[in-house]
Protein backbone atom coordinates (compact mmCIF):
# COMPACT_ATOMS: atom_id res chain seq x y z
CA UNK A 1 0.00 0.00 0.00
CA UNK A 2 1.77 3.51 -1.09
CA UNK A 3 1.61 6.40 1.32
CA UNK A 4 -0.95 8.06 -1.25
CA UNK A 5 -3.45 5.86 -0.35
CA UNK A 6 -3.36 5.88 3.37
CA UNK A 7 -4.23 8.98 5.62
CA UNK A 8 -1.97 11.29 7.21
CA UNK A 9 -0.42 9.42 10.12
CA UNK A 10 2.40 8.73 12.43
CA UNK A 11 3.89 5.51 10.67
CA UNK A 12 5.50 3.10 13.22
CA UNK A 13 8.50 1.32 12.13
CA UNK A 14 10.01 0.16 15.64
CA UNK A 15 8.03 -1.07 19.17
CA UNK A 16 10.72 -2.00 22.25
CA UNK A 17 9.84 -3.13 25.75
CA UNK A 18 12.46 -1.19 27.74
CA UNK A 19 12.79 -1.90 31.18
CA UNK A 20 9.50 -0.24 32.22
CA UNK A 21 9.02 1.89 29.00
CA UNK A 22 7.52 1.45 25.10
CA UNK A 23 10.18 2.87 22.88
CA UNK A 24 8.94 4.14 19.98
CA UNK A 25 10.18 5.19 16.51
CA UNK A 26 8.94 6.00 12.95
CA UNK A 27 8.65 8.37 10.45
CA UNK A 28 5.42 10.98 9.51
CA UNK A 29 3.53 9.93 6.63
CA UNK A 30 1.10 11.95 4.27
CA UNK A 31 2.57 15.17 5.85
CA UNK A 32 3.56 17.77 3.91
CA UNK A 33 5.28 20.46 5.62
CA UNK A 34 7.69 19.59 8.35
CA UNK A 35 6.70 20.17 11.75
CA UNK A 36 8.62 21.78 13.87
CA UNK A 37 7.86 19.87 17.08
CA UNK A 38 5.95 16.83 18.89
CA UNK A 39 5.24 14.91 21.53
CA UNK A 40 3.54 11.61 22.04
CA UNK A 41 -0.09 11.50 23.73
CA UNK A 42 -1.33 8.65 25.16
CA UNK A 43 -5.41 8.77 25.48
CA UNK A 44 -7.87 7.02 27.23
CA UNK A 45 -10.80 5.72 25.54
CA UNK A 46 -13.76 6.76 27.49
CA UNK A 47 -12.25 8.47 29.35
CA UNK A 48 -13.11 12.26 29.34
CA UNK A 49 -10.36 14.34 28.72
CA UNK A 50 -7.24 11.31 30.56
CA UNK A 51 -4.24 11.96 28.57
CA UNK A 52 -0.99 11.04 29.25
CA UNK A 53 1.70 13.30 27.02
CA UNK A 54 5.57 11.97 26.64
CA UNK A 55 7.96 14.23 25.17
CA UNK A 56 9.45 13.19 21.36
CA UNK A 57 12.52 13.96 19.06
CA UNK A 58 11.78 14.69 15.87
CA UNK A 59 14.52 15.21 12.89
CA UNK A 60 12.92 15.83 9.90
CA UNK A 61 10.38 13.32 9.24
CA UNK A 62 11.80 11.02 11.84
CA UNK A 63 10.71 10.67 15.28
CA UNK A 64 11.15 9.08 18.30
CA UNK A 65 9.79 8.65 22.28
CA UNK A 66 9.66 6.56 25.16
CA UNK A 67 6.26 6.21 26.97
CA UNK A 68 6.59 4.88 30.72
CA UNK A 69 4.05 2.38 31.13
CA UNK A 70 3.77 3.48 35.10
CA UNK A 71 1.94 6.76 33.49
CA UNK A 72 -0.85 4.64 32.53
CA UNK A 73 -1.67 3.00 36.02
CA UNK A 74 -4.79 3.36 37.56
CA UNK A 75 -6.27 3.65 34.12
CA UNK A 76 -7.67 0.42 33.29
CA UNK A 77 -9.19 0.36 29.80
CA UNK A 78 -7.04 1.03 26.03
CA UNK A 79 -5.02 4.25 25.60
CA UNK A 80 -4.55 4.93 22.33
CA UNK A 81 -1.56 6.30 21.11
CA UNK A 82 -1.32 10.22 19.23
CA UNK A 83 1.89 11.94 17.63
CA UNK A 84 0.88 15.64 18.01
CA UNK A 85 3.39 18.15 15.86
CA UNK A 86 2.62 20.75 18.24
CA UNK A 87 0.77 21.56 21.25
CA UNK A 88 -2.52 21.72 20.91
CA UNK A 89 -2.24 21.11 17.23
CA UNK A 90 -2.30 18.39 14.41
CA UNK A 91 -2.62 15.18 16.20
CA UNK A 92 -1.25 11.59 14.27
CA UNK A 93 -2.64 8.69 14.87
CA UNK A 94 0.51 6.40 15.30
CA UNK A 95 -0.10 2.87 13.35
CA UNK A 96 1.48 0.60 10.98
CA UNK A 97 0.21 0.66 7.68
CA UNK A 98 2.89 0.90 4.66
CA UNK A 99 4.48 -2.59 5.43
CA UNK A 100 1.90 -4.37 3.33
CA UNK A 101 0.73 -6.35 6.13
CA UNK A 102 -2.62 -5.92 7.31
CA UNK A 103 -4.66 -7.48 9.78
CA UNK A 104 -2.13 -7.11 12.55
CA UNK A 105 -4.01 -7.46 15.65
CA UNK A 106 -3.62 -11.58 15.93
CA UNK A 107 -0.41 -11.16 13.99
CA UNK A 108 2.20 -9.31 15.76
CA UNK A 109 2.67 -10.05 20.05
CA UNK A 110 4.22 -7.56 22.33
CA UNK A 111 5.69 -7.94 25.66
CA UNK A 112 3.94 -6.32 28.74
CA UNK A 113 5.10 -3.87 31.17
CA UNK A 114 3.87 -5.35 35.03
CA UNK A 115 2.30 -2.82 36.54
CA UNK A 116 1.47 -3.97 40.22
CA UNK A 117 -1.60 -6.55 40.17
CA UNK A 118 -1.95 -5.84 36.42
CA UNK A 119 -0.08 -5.16 32.88
CA UNK A 120 0.54 -2.50 30.17
CA UNK A 121 0.35 -4.48 26.45
CA UNK A 122 0.86 -2.51 23.45
CA UNK A 123 -1.27 -4.21 20.85
CA UNK A 124 -2.36 -3.26 17.26
CA UNK A 125 -5.89 -2.18 16.66
CA UNK A 126 -8.25 -3.83 13.69
CA UNK A 127 -7.48 -0.72 12.06
CA UNK A 128 -3.50 -1.43 12.40
CA UNK A 129 -3.42 1.33 14.78
CA UNK A 130 -1.09 1.31 17.91
CA UNK A 131 -2.76 0.68 21.44
CA UNK A 132 -1.98 -0.01 24.93
CA UNK A 133 -4.11 -2.27 26.75
CA UNK A 134 -4.09 -1.70 30.61
CA UNK A 135 -5.52 -4.03 33.29
CA UNK A 136 -5.55 -7.61 34.37
CA UNK A 137 -2.64 -9.71 33.22
CA UNK A 138 -4.10 -11.77 30.41
CA UNK A 139 -4.10 -15.68 31.35
CA UNK A 140 -0.76 -17.52 30.95
CA UNK A 141 -0.80 -19.62 28.07
CA UNK A 142 0.39 -23.10 28.78
CA UNK A 143 3.80 -23.47 30.76
CA UNK A 144 5.39 -25.37 26.86
CA UNK A 145 4.94 -27.21 24.12
CA UNK A 146 2.73 -30.39 24.37
CA UNK A 147 5.54 -32.52 23.30
CA UNK A 148 4.50 -36.28 23.73
CA UNK A 149 1.96 -34.63 25.74
CA UNK A 150 -0.42 -37.91 26.63
CA UNK A 151 -4.20 -36.75 27.63
CA UNK A 152 -5.56 -38.06 30.85
CA UNK A 153 -7.94 -40.44 29.16
CA UNK A 154 -5.71 -41.83 27.09
CA UNK A 155 -3.35 -42.51 30.44
CA UNK A 156 -5.62 -44.04 32.62
CA UNK A 157 -7.68 -46.26 30.19
CA UNK A 158 -5.59 -46.39 27.58
CA UNK A 159 -4.76 -50.25 27.81
CA UNK A 160 -8.62 -51.11 28.84
CA UNK A 161 -9.76 -49.25 25.86
CA UNK A 162 -7.54 -50.90 23.47
CA UNK A 163 -9.16 -54.29 24.99
CA UNK A 164 -12.51 -52.95 24.76
CA UNK A 165 -11.51 -51.94 20.91
CA UNK A 166 -10.46 -55.29 20.19
CA UNK A 167 -13.70 -56.92 21.74
CA UNK A 168 -16.26 -54.41 20.22
CA UNK A 169 -14.93 -54.76 16.66
CA UNK A 170 -15.39 -58.42 16.59
CA UNK A 171 -18.70 -58.04 18.83
CA UNK A 172 -20.48 -54.53 18.02
CA UNK A 173 -21.07 -54.20 14.57
CA UNK A 174 -23.28 -56.78 13.74
CA UNK A 175 -25.23 -55.64 16.59
CA UNK A 176 -25.98 -52.18 14.55
CA UNK A 177 -27.29 -52.94 11.23
CA UNK A 178 -26.09 -51.53 7.98
CA UNK A 179 -27.05 -48.58 6.26
CA UNK A 180 -27.68 -49.11 2.97
CA UNK A 181 -25.47 -47.72 -0.36
CA UNK A 182 -27.23 -45.81 -3.28
CA UNK A 183 -23.81 -45.50 -4.86
CA UNK A 184 -22.74 -48.39 -5.80
CA UNK A 185 -19.29 -48.40 -7.48
CA UNK A 186 -18.25 -44.94 -6.23
CA UNK A 187 -14.93 -43.86 -5.17
CA UNK A 188 -15.40 -42.85 -1.57
CA UNK A 189 -12.27 -40.85 0.05
CA UNK A 190 -12.75 -40.95 4.07
CA UNK A 191 -11.44 -38.50 6.02
CA UNK A 192 -11.60 -37.15 9.43
CA UNK A 193 -12.68 -33.92 8.98
CA UNK A 194 -12.95 -32.96 5.35
CA UNK A 195 -14.20 -29.22 6.77
CA UNK A 196 -11.01 -28.82 8.26
CA UNK A 197 -7.92 -27.59 7.47
CA UNK A 198 -4.07 -29.56 7.05
CA UNK A 199 -2.34 -31.58 4.34
CA UNK A 200 -4.26 -34.24 4.54
CA UNK A 201 -7.48 -32.86 3.76
CA UNK A 202 -5.57 -30.57 0.48
CA UNK A 203 -3.96 -33.85 -0.60
CA UNK A 204 -7.01 -36.01 -0.67
CA UNK A 205 -9.72 -32.95 -2.10
CA UNK A 206 -6.77 -32.53 -4.85
CA UNK A 207 -7.07 -36.38 -5.76
CA UNK A 208 -11.15 -36.27 -5.67
CA UNK A 209 -11.12 -33.68 -8.05
CA UNK A 210 -8.72 -35.52 -10.32
CA UNK A 211 -10.66 -38.46 -10.15
CA UNK A 212 -14.23 -36.49 -10.72
CA UNK A 213 -12.56 -34.61 -13.73
CA UNK A 214 -11.91 -37.67 -15.17
CA UNK A 215 -15.62 -38.91 -15.37
CA UNK A 216 -15.91 -41.15 -11.53
CA UNK A 217 -18.07 -41.18 -9.06
CA UNK A 218 -16.75 -39.45 -6.56
CA UNK A 219 -17.53 -38.58 -2.93
CA UNK A 220 -15.35 -37.25 -0.04
CA UNK A 221 -16.64 -38.92 3.21
CA UNK A 222 -15.59 -36.80 6.65
CA UNK A 223 -16.38 -39.08 9.81
CA UNK A 224 -17.23 -35.95 11.49
CA UNK A 225 -18.32 -32.57 10.90
CA UNK A 226 -17.45 -29.45 13.16
CA UNK A 227 -17.80 -26.43 10.94
CA UNK A 228 -20.51 -25.26 8.67
CA UNK A 229 -18.20 -24.24 5.78
CA UNK A 230 -15.57 -26.16 4.51
CA UNK A 231 -12.14 -24.29 4.74
CA UNK A 232 -11.04 -25.69 1.94
CA UNK A 233 -14.03 -25.91 -0.37
CA UNK A 234 -14.93 -28.77 -2.05
CA UNK A 235 -14.30 -29.27 -5.76
CA UNK A 236 -16.51 -29.23 -8.57
CA UNK A 237 -18.62 -32.83 -9.05
CA UNK A 238 -17.26 -34.37 -6.01
CA UNK A 239 -19.90 -35.21 -3.82
CA UNK A 240 -19.72 -34.56 0.29
CA UNK A 241 -21.16 -36.24 3.82
CA UNK A 242 -20.66 -36.34 7.02
CA UNK A 243 -21.41 -39.67 9.07
CA UNK A 244 -21.55 -37.60 12.20
CA UNK A 245 -22.76 -34.22 12.60
CA UNK A 246 -20.82 -32.57 15.96
CA UNK A 247 -22.44 -29.10 15.22
CA UNK A 248 -25.38 -30.73 16.94
CA UNK A 249 -25.17 -32.84 20.32
CA UNK A 250 -28.71 -34.49 19.30
CA UNK A 251 -31.43 -35.47 21.55
CA UNK A 252 -31.92 -38.71 23.45
CA UNK A 253 -30.07 -41.37 22.56
CA UNK A 254 -28.12 -39.81 20.02
CA UNK A 255 -26.58 -37.17 22.89
CA UNK A 256 -25.93 -39.84 25.13
CA UNK A 257 -23.64 -42.10 22.50
CA UNK A 258 -21.56 -38.20 21.75
CA UNK A 259 -20.72 -38.24 25.11
CA UNK A 260 -19.55 -41.61 25.39
CA UNK A 261 -16.19 -42.38 23.91
CA UNK A 262 -15.34 -44.56 20.91
CA UNK A 263 -14.85 -48.23 20.57
CA UNK A 264 -14.16 -48.75 17.09
CA UNK A 265 -11.74 -46.00 16.71
CA UNK A 266 -8.42 -47.30 17.68
CA UNK A 267 -7.76 -45.27 21.09
CA UNK A 268 -3.88 -45.14 19.91
CA UNK A 269 -4.85 -42.79 16.60
CA UNK A 270 -5.03 -39.38 16.96
CA UNK A 271 -8.17 -39.18 15.69
CA UNK A 272 -9.85 -40.91 18.50
CA UNK A 273 -10.33 -38.08 20.70
CA UNK A 274 -12.40 -36.74 18.39
CA UNK A 275 -14.78 -39.73 17.72
CA UNK A 276 -17.51 -40.99 20.11
CA UNK A 277 -20.05 -44.26 20.33
CA UNK A 278 -22.01 -41.96 17.91
CA UNK A 279 -19.45 -42.24 15.28
CA UNK A 280 -19.11 -46.00 16.06
CA UNK A 281 -22.89 -46.58 15.41
CA UNK A 282 -22.08 -44.64 11.89
CA UNK A 283 -19.38 -45.97 10.82
CA UNK A 284 -20.02 -49.01 11.29
CA UNK A 285 -23.43 -49.06 9.82
CA UNK A 286 -21.53 -46.80 6.38
CA UNK A 287 -18.94 -48.97 6.18
CA UNK A 288 -21.02 -52.24 6.37
CA UNK A 289 -23.97 -51.23 3.86
CA UNK A 290 -21.28 -50.68 1.29
CA UNK A 291 -21.74 -51.91 -2.49
CA UNK A 292 -18.94 -52.35 -4.30
CA UNK A 293 -16.79 -49.32 -5.27
CA UNK A 294 -13.52 -47.93 -3.77
CA UNK A 295 -13.15 -47.00 -0.12
CA UNK A 296 -9.90 -44.95 0.53
CA UNK A 297 -8.85 -44.54 4.28
CA UNK A 298 -6.51 -41.12 5.09
CA UNK A 299 -5.67 -42.68 8.66
CA UNK A 300 -4.42 -46.08 9.98
CA UNK A 301 -7.38 -46.27 12.14
CA UNK A 302 -10.04 -45.85 9.63
CA UNK A 303 -7.94 -48.52 7.57
CA UNK A 304 -8.03 -50.65 9.65
CA UNK A 305 -11.71 -50.21 9.94
CA UNK A 306 -12.31 -50.70 6.49
CA UNK A 307 -10.19 -53.86 6.33
CA UNK A 308 -12.73 -55.35 8.87
CA UNK A 309 -15.96 -54.12 8.13
CA UNK A 310 -16.19 -53.20 4.53
CA UNK A 311 -17.92 -56.28 2.91
CA UNK A 312 -16.30 -58.23 -0.33
CA UNK A 313 -16.29 -56.52 -3.51
CA UNK A 314 -15.64 -53.41 -1.73
CA UNK A 315 -11.82 -51.86 -3.12
CA UNK A 316 -10.17 -50.95 0.48
CA UNK A 317 -6.73 -49.01 0.22
CA UNK A 318 -4.79 -47.45 2.86
CA UNK A 319 -3.51 -44.03 2.64
CA UNK A 320 -0.72 -43.23 5.06
CA UNK A 321 -0.06 -39.85 5.21
CA UNK A 322 2.06 -40.76 8.08
CA UNK A 323 5.81 -42.50 8.10
CA UNK A 324 5.76 -46.18 9.35
CA UNK A 325 7.92 -44.92 12.59
CA UNK A 326 5.44 -41.87 13.51
CA UNK A 327 2.80 -44.42 14.88
CA UNK A 328 2.05 -44.63 18.73
CA UNK A 329 2.83 -49.22 19.96
CA UNK A 330 -0.86 -50.16 19.63
CA UNK A 331 -1.94 -48.50 16.58
CA UNK A 332 1.45 -49.66 15.04
CA UNK A 333 0.35 -53.19 16.14
CA UNK A 334 -3.24 -53.04 14.69
CA UNK A 335 -1.76 -51.77 11.64
CA UNK A 336 0.64 -55.09 11.02
CA UNK A 337 -2.50 -57.00 12.14
CA UNK A 338 -4.88 -55.51 9.54
CA UNK A 339 -2.60 -54.49 6.72
CA UNK A 340 -3.10 -57.74 4.74
CA UNK A 341 -6.51 -57.41 4.64
CA UNK A 342 -6.16 -54.41 2.49
CA UNK A 343 -6.26 -54.29 -1.29
CA UNK A 344 -3.77 -51.90 -1.06
CA UNK A 345 -1.93 -49.29 0.84
CA UNK A 346 -0.46 -46.18 -0.45
CA UNK A 347 2.18 -44.42 0.67
CA UNK A 348 4.72 -41.19 0.07
CA UNK A 349 8.06 -42.03 0.39
CA UNK A 350 10.99 -44.54 -0.97
CA UNK A 351 11.66 -45.70 2.85
CA UNK A 352 7.82 -46.53 3.39
CA UNK A 353 7.85 -48.59 0.98
CA UNK A 354 10.18 -50.91 1.71
CA UNK A 355 9.26 -50.95 5.33
CA UNK A 356 5.88 -51.98 4.53
CA UNK A 357 6.29 -53.85 1.59
CA UNK A 358 8.42 -56.18 4.26
CA UNK A 359 5.24 -56.75 5.94
CA UNK A 360 3.56 -57.60 3.11
CA UNK A 361 5.96 -59.79 1.72
CA UNK A 362 4.66 -63.10 -0.27
CA UNK A 363 0.92 -61.54 0.40
CA UNK A 364 -1.85 -60.41 -1.57
CA UNK A 365 -1.50 -56.32 -0.55
CA UNK A 366 -0.17 -54.09 -2.93
CA UNK A 367 2.16 -51.64 -1.59
CA UNK A 368 2.41 -48.72 -3.92
CA UNK A 369 4.28 -45.33 -3.54
CA UNK A 370 2.57 -42.16 -4.90
CA UNK A 371 3.81 -38.56 -3.73
CA UNK A 372 0.88 -36.48 -2.79
CA UNK A 373 0.05 -34.12 -5.47
CA UNK A 374 0.82 -30.00 -5.47
CA UNK A 375 -2.46 -27.98 -5.69
CA UNK A 376 -2.92 -25.20 -8.31
CA UNK A 377 -2.02 -21.53 -5.90
CA UNK A 378 -2.26 -18.56 -6.76
CA UNK A 379 -0.07 -15.35 -6.39
CA UNK A 380 2.93 -16.29 -9.00
CA UNK A 381 6.25 -16.92 -8.44
CA UNK A 382 8.09 -14.93 -5.70
CA UNK A 383 10.88 -12.76 -6.99
CA UNK A 384 13.03 -13.95 -3.62
CA UNK A 385 13.55 -10.17 -2.76
CA UNK A 386 11.08 -9.50 -0.09
CA UNK A 387 12.97 -10.15 3.59
CA UNK A 388 10.15 -12.50 4.60
CA UNK A 389 10.91 -16.32 5.80
CA UNK A 390 7.43 -17.97 5.66
CA UNK A 391 6.51 -21.35 7.45
CA UNK A 392 3.84 -23.20 7.33
CA UNK A 393 1.81 -26.16 9.45
CA UNK A 394 -0.35 -26.71 12.11
CA UNK A 395 0.38 -25.42 15.68
CA UNK A 396 1.17 -28.40 16.89
CA UNK A 397 5.08 -30.01 18.55
CA UNK A 398 4.96 -31.96 15.65
CA UNK A 399 5.68 -29.13 13.22
CA UNK A 400 8.44 -28.22 15.11
CA UNK A 401 7.50 -24.33 15.48
CA UNK A 402 9.52 -24.12 19.04
CA UNK A 403 12.90 -25.07 17.19
CA UNK A 404 12.31 -22.66 14.67
CA UNK A 405 11.84 -19.58 16.85
CA UNK A 406 14.93 -20.31 19.00
CA UNK A 407 16.92 -20.50 15.54
CA UNK A 408 15.46 -17.29 14.49
CA UNK A 409 16.44 -15.85 17.83
CA UNK A 410 19.79 -16.49 16.00
CA UNK A 411 18.87 -15.06 12.84
CA UNK A 412 17.13 -12.22 14.06
CA UNK A 413 20.76 -11.22 16.29
CA UNK A 414 22.33 -10.54 12.95
CA UNK A 415 19.33 -9.53 10.39
CA UNK A 416 16.44 -7.91 12.46
CA UNK A 417 15.22 -6.36 8.82
CA UNK A 418 13.84 -9.70 8.54
CA UNK A 419 10.59 -11.18 9.39
CA UNK A 420 9.22 -14.81 9.97
CA UNK A 421 5.69 -15.34 9.31
CA UNK A 422 3.88 -18.82 10.31
CA UNK A 423 1.38 -19.64 8.68
CA UNK A 424 -1.29 -21.75 10.90
CA UNK A 425 -3.26 -22.38 13.67
CA UNK A 426 -3.58 -24.84 16.74
CA UNK A 427 -3.57 -25.93 19.94
CA UNK A 428 0.63 -24.57 20.72
CA UNK A 429 -0.76 -21.13 19.81
CA UNK A 430 -0.50 -19.37 23.12
CA UNK A 431 2.74 -21.06 24.08
CA UNK A 432 4.79 -20.49 20.62
CA UNK A 433 3.53 -16.38 20.94
CA UNK A 434 5.16 -16.96 24.50
CA UNK A 435 8.17 -18.08 23.70
CA UNK A 436 8.31 -15.06 21.10
CA UNK A 437 8.02 -12.82 23.81
CA UNK A 438 10.47 -14.13 25.66
CA UNK A 439 13.27 -14.21 23.15
CA UNK A 440 12.66 -10.44 22.05
CA UNK A 441 11.23 -11.36 18.87
CA UNK A 442 8.20 -9.25 18.68
CA UNK A 443 7.32 -7.90 15.53
CA UNK A 444 10.00 -10.61 13.65
CA UNK A 445 8.16 -13.52 14.07
CA UNK A 446 4.64 -12.82 13.32
CA UNK A 447 1.48 -15.47 13.41
CA UNK A 448 -0.52 -14.89 10.26
CA UNK A 449 -2.93 -17.55 11.57
CA UNK A 450 -4.46 -19.89 8.90
CA UNK A 451 -5.20 -18.76 5.40
CA UNK A 452 -6.98 -19.96 2.21
CA UNK A 453 -4.78 -18.12 0.01
CA UNK A 454 -1.71 -19.99 1.02
CA UNK A 455 0.38 -19.28 -2.77
CA UNK A 456 -0.41 -15.72 -2.48
CA UNK A 457 0.91 -16.17 1.44
CA UNK A 458 4.27 -18.00 0.16
CA UNK A 459 5.03 -15.65 -3.33
CA UNK A 460 5.56 -12.75 -0.53
CA UNK A 461 8.48 -14.68 0.98
CA UNK A 462 11.80 -15.35 -0.46
CA UNK A 463 12.62 -18.72 1.53
CA UNK A 464 10.76 -21.10 2.96
CA UNK A 465 11.48 -23.02 6.30
CA UNK A 466 10.02 -26.49 7.57
CA UNK A 467 11.21 -27.57 11.32
CA UNK A 468 9.41 -30.45 11.91
CA UNK A 469 10.46 -33.21 14.25
CA UNK A 470 8.65 -35.66 11.41
CA UNK A 471 6.70 -35.94 8.77
CA UNK A 472 4.78 -37.98 6.42
CA UNK A 473 5.56 -36.52 2.96
CA UNK A 474 6.07 -32.26 3.40
CA UNK A 475 3.44 -31.48 0.23
CA UNK A 476 4.25 -27.89 2.03
CA UNK A 477 7.60 -28.04 0.95
CA UNK A 478 6.20 -28.94 -2.63
CA UNK A 479 3.86 -26.30 -1.94
CA UNK A 480 6.78 -23.65 -1.47
CA UNK A 481 8.90 -24.58 -4.31
CA UNK A 482 6.42 -24.17 -6.43
CA UNK A 483 5.75 -21.00 -5.42
CA UNK A 484 9.60 -20.49 -6.55
CA UNK A 485 10.76 -20.46 -2.86
CA UNK A 486 14.18 -22.56 -1.69
CA UNK A 487 13.21 -24.35 1.07
CA UNK A 488 15.56 -24.96 4.25
CA UNK A 489 14.53 -27.86 6.16
CA UNK A 490 15.53 -30.17 9.07
CA UNK A 491 16.44 -33.37 7.86
CA UNK A 492 13.95 -35.06 9.58
CA UNK A 493 11.87 -38.48 9.19
CA UNK A 494 10.60 -38.61 6.03
CA UNK A 495 10.19 -36.92 3.55
CA UNK A 496 12.21 -34.22 3.17
CA UNK A 497 15.31 -35.84 1.84
CA UNK A 498 13.79 -37.23 -1.22
CA UNK A 499 12.31 -33.91 -2.03
CA UNK A 500 14.93 -31.25 -1.56
CA UNK A 501 18.50 -31.31 -3.53
CA UNK A 502 20.61 -29.73 -1.24
CA UNK A 503 22.62 -27.06 -2.71
CA UNK A 504 20.09 -27.31 -5.97
CA UNK A 505 16.70 -26.32 -4.31
CA UNK A 506 17.23 -25.98 -0.99
CA UNK A 507 19.66 -26.84 2.15
CA UNK A 508 18.81 -29.81 4.31
CA UNK A 509 20.33 -29.78 7.89
CA UNK A 510 20.30 -32.45 10.47
CA UNK A 511 17.19 -33.20 12.51
CA UNK A 512 16.16 -30.48 15.23
CA UNK A 513 19.77 -28.96 15.41
CA UNK A 514 18.96 -25.31 16.10
CA UNK A 515 22.16 -23.83 15.66
CA UNK A 516 22.27 -25.55 11.92
CA UNK A 517 18.99 -24.41 10.43
CA UNK A 518 19.54 -20.47 12.13
CA UNK A 519 23.25 -20.95 9.52
CA UNK A 520 21.51 -22.10 6.89
CA UNK A 521 18.62 -19.53 7.07
CA UNK A 522 21.22 -17.17 7.18
CA UNK A 523 23.09 -18.20 4.34
CA UNK A 524 19.93 -17.91 1.78
CA UNK A 525 19.35 -14.55 3.93
CA UNK A 526 22.84 -13.38 3.06
CA UNK A 527 22.89 -14.91 -1.02
CA UNK A 528 20.51 -13.24 -2.94
CA UNK A 529 22.28 -14.92 -5.98
CA UNK A 530 21.97 -18.26 -4.10
CA UNK A 531 17.91 -17.75 -3.65
CA UNK A 532 17.32 -17.23 -7.32
CA UNK A 533 18.82 -20.10 -8.36
CA UNK A 534 18.03 -22.63 -6.07
CA UNK A 535 13.84 -20.96 -6.70
CA UNK A 536 14.47 -21.74 -10.26
CA UNK A 537 15.23 -25.51 -9.29
CA UNK A 538 12.17 -25.61 -6.76
CA UNK A 539 9.86 -24.69 -9.82
CA UNK A 540 11.01 -27.46 -11.96
CA UNK A 541 11.26 -30.23 -9.14
CA UNK A 542 7.65 -28.98 -8.04
CA UNK A 543 6.81 -29.77 -11.92
CA UNK A 544 7.21 -33.24 -11.14
CA UNK A 545 4.58 -33.47 -8.15
CA UNK A 546 1.68 -31.90 -10.60
CA UNK A 547 -1.75 -33.10 -10.20
CA UNK A 548 -1.61 -34.48 -13.80
CA UNK A 549 1.62 -37.08 -13.40
CA UNK A 550 0.42 -38.18 -10.02
CA UNK A 551 -3.00 -38.44 -10.64
CA UNK A 552 -2.19 -41.36 -13.65
CA UNK A 553 -0.39 -42.98 -10.90
CA UNK A 554 -3.70 -43.09 -9.06
CA UNK A 555 -5.54 -44.10 -12.50
CA UNK A 556 -3.36 -46.91 -13.20
CA UNK A 557 -3.65 -48.32 -9.34
CA UNK A 558 -7.69 -48.27 -9.42
CA UNK A 559 -7.45 -49.77 -12.69
CA UNK A 560 -5.96 -52.58 -11.38
CA UNK A 561 -7.87 -52.78 -8.18
CA UNK A 562 -10.93 -53.04 -10.33
CA UNK A 563 -12.90 -56.82 -10.09
CA UNK A 564 -11.37 -57.36 -13.64
CA UNK A 565 -8.13 -56.47 -12.18
CA UNK A 566 -5.42 -58.01 -10.03
CA UNK A 567 -7.40 -57.47 -6.55
CA UNK A 568 -9.51 -56.34 -4.70
CA UNK A 569 -13.28 -57.70 -5.21
CA UNK A 570 -12.17 -61.33 -4.08
CA UNK A 571 -10.59 -60.41 -0.92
Amino acid sequence: MGQASTPAHAELEQLRVDGSAFAIEGALAGVGDPAEGARIVARRRGGGAAEVVAEATLGGDRFAARVEAAALAGGDGVWDLWLELAPGARRLRVGRHLDGLRGKKDVVVYPAVPLGAGEARPYYTVEDNLSVRVGAPAAAPPPGLAIGRVSTRRRLLGGLAVAVHRAAIRLLPPLLGRRRDPHPGRIRLMLLHAWGMGGTIRTTLNLAEHLAAGGGDVEVMSVVRRRDEPFLGFPGGVAARALDDRRTPGRGLARLLGRLPSVLVHPDDYAYPFCSLRTDVALARTLRGLDGGVLVATRPAFAALAARLAPPGVVTIGWEHMNFHAHRPGLAAEVRRTLGDLDALVVLTEEDERDYSGLVAGGATKVVRIPNAVPQLGGGISDVHAPVVAAAGRLLSQKGFDLLIQAWARVAARRPDWQLRIYGSGAEGPALRNLVVERGLSGQVLFMGATRQLGEALAQASVFALSSRFEGFGMVIVEAMSKGLPVVSFDCPRGPSEIIEPGVDGLLVPAEDVDALAAALLELIDDEGARRRMGAAAVRKAARYDLATVGARWDDLLNALRPSGSGGADR
